[in-house]
């Protein structure tokens, strides 16, 4: 599904592009931990989707939200140590932004659900 697209692979390099903005620890951050933000709007993405989706079997919905815990893995991963760190505004923003590509990349795919 998603995660096994050509357009993940590509959301996926585009955040790894922008790893830039998760090294910069001397800006100002938030009182919101990366963490947060990432599960967050992970939740957004599907419950969004899946609203927006009504024909979709259970199973399928099902599928789609396990592949939301492997989404929120994959960044985790590439975000390492600055997974439990406070977010700038920048990395807010930019967090946002990519789940607004992933949502893309996700609705783009419901033809082969």
């Amino acid at each position: 599904m998603l995660l096994k697209s050509d357009a993940y692979d590509a959301c996926i390099g585009y955040f790894a592009d922008n790893l830039s903005i998760f090294e910069d620890s001397a800006k100002p951050a938030s009182g919101e931990v990366i963490a947060d933000i990432v599960l967050d709007q992970a939740s957004q993405l599907l419950m969004t989707f899946c609203q927006q989706q009504s024909q979709l079997s259970n199973e399928t919905r099902l599928m789609v939200v396990a592949e939301g815990d492997k989404l929120v893995e994959d960044i985790e991963q590439i975000l390492g140590k600055c997974w439990e760190h406070r977010a700038t505004q920048e990395q807010i923003e930019f967090i946002k932004e990519y789940f607004l590509l992933v949502k893309n990349s996700l609705d783009s795919q419901v033809p082969y659900l």
